[in-house]
């Protein structure tokens, strides 16, 4: 395993040592790396939530109006490993509620690029585990069989696995802030962000390697998590609200751009961002909620995942499918209303499983 570099340090404590500098020669061959962070919200992206990933963002590409389609773990995932959006590639809901993601739908690893380059994934829940497809093309996947395990397991063994001689593409998933959280904090809220600083943490090793390394970093939240704002708490794959679906986003390259993007981008850009391409700069992004349950969001039917809204979000407001009615926020043109109906159904899939739900942390108790 890599030995944490003194400038890890340096990101770490961000918020105390600004003048800190990364070393700009290259130590090995470089990496290409994906780096999820579960049920991250937008608002504990900063100095003082995050500090080492907002280091690094500081000096990379920001991207501060990113969008996920859709508020559950293996769909978001499903979408940044390919570019397609769940109505896409089929895979609209969980692993554990039956869907998959079939093989033809090309993984971005896949590209010519990376032919001989070794791949591996490191996955810290099930959810994001081989099971439904997300597994495929990848020469070492590890993760957990059920449930979930600790991000500083999942990054030890993405380290012990990276090759000091060979370049390798590398997806690493950490699971800290999803629930149920753990902490000492009085609250749900207290506690999830003591989470989001766990993860942080804990990725800091990461980071310093792969920067180390002159890699090409994309850092990404599959989705976002419902605090106080709704009926229900922790309800973000029932939501379609901006605190599940707008999400944190940046790139970190060797050129250190430092610069930020308004522009609405999705996880669906993640593929390009990965091969250095500039992301598709849309004037919408559309969504979906994962699960229908109508006590926690009152008129969406049929219950479970065939009941789900859909969403348009524009600059300047918001068309929301429910029910078969379209109901608007804000200014929307009716070309985005059109675009939000025209979003295909649910394919195959079963109910979702409450039991297993529960276990996971997606159900109140």
């Amino acid at each position: 395993m890599h030995p944490l570099r003194p400038h890890a340090l340096c990101a770490v404590f961000a918020t105390l040592a600004w003048g800190c500098t990364f070393p700009s020669v290259p130590s090995g061959p470089p990496v290409t790396a994906l780096i999820t962070v579960d049920t991250w919200r937008l608002d504990h992206f900063s100095a003082t939530h995050t500090p080492a990933l907002w280091a690094l963002a500081e000096q990379g590409e920001r991207f501060d109006n990113a969008w996920s389609p859709i508020g559950l773990t293996s769909p978001a995932h499903a979408t940044m490993l390919t570019g397609k959006q769940p109505w896409e590639h089929g895979m609209e809901a969980n692993n554990h509620h039956g869907f998959s993601l079939a093989v033809e739908h090309e993984r971005v690893f896949e590209d010519a690029r990376w032919d001989g380059v070794a791949k591996g994934a490191f996955v810290s829940a099930y959810p994001a585990g081989p099971e439904g497809g997300l597994g495929h093309g990848f020469d070492v996947f590890d993760g957990p069989e059920s449930g979930e395990r600790a991000g500083a397991e999942t990054v030890a063994r993405a380290l012990q696995w990276l090759p000091d001689d060979a370049p390798a593409f590398l997806w690493v998933h950490v699971y800290e802030p999803h629930g149920p959280y753990e902490g000492t904090g009085a609250s749900d809220a207290e506690r999830y962000a003591e989470e989001v600083r766990k993860a942080d943490t804990l990725l800091a090793p990461l980071l310093d390697v792969l920067v180390d390394r002159g890699s090409t970093i994309v850092v990404a939240a599959d989705h976002g998590e419902v605090l106080l704002e709704e009926k229900c708490g922790r309800q973000h794959e029932r939501s379609t609200h901006d605190h599940v679906l707008r999400v944190a986003l940046f790139r970190w390259t060797p050129e250190r751009v430092g610069r930020t993007s308004a522009a609405m981008v999705g996880l669906e850009d993640v593929p390009a961002l990965l091969k250095g391409d500039a992301p598709t700069e849309d004037a919408w992004r559309l969504a979906e909620s994962g699960i229908c349950e109508p006590g926690c969001s009152p008129g969406c039917t049929p219950e479970g995942v065939h009941g789900r809204d859909r969403v348009g979000i524009s600059p300047t407001g918001r068309a929301v499918l429910r029910g078969g009615v379209v109901r608007t926020q804000g200014r929307v043109d009716a070309e985005l209303v059109s675009a939000v109906r025209e979003i295909p159904k649910v394919g195959a899939g079963g109910a979702p499983n409450t039991k297993e739900l529960e276990k996971l942390g997606y159900t109140e108790p």
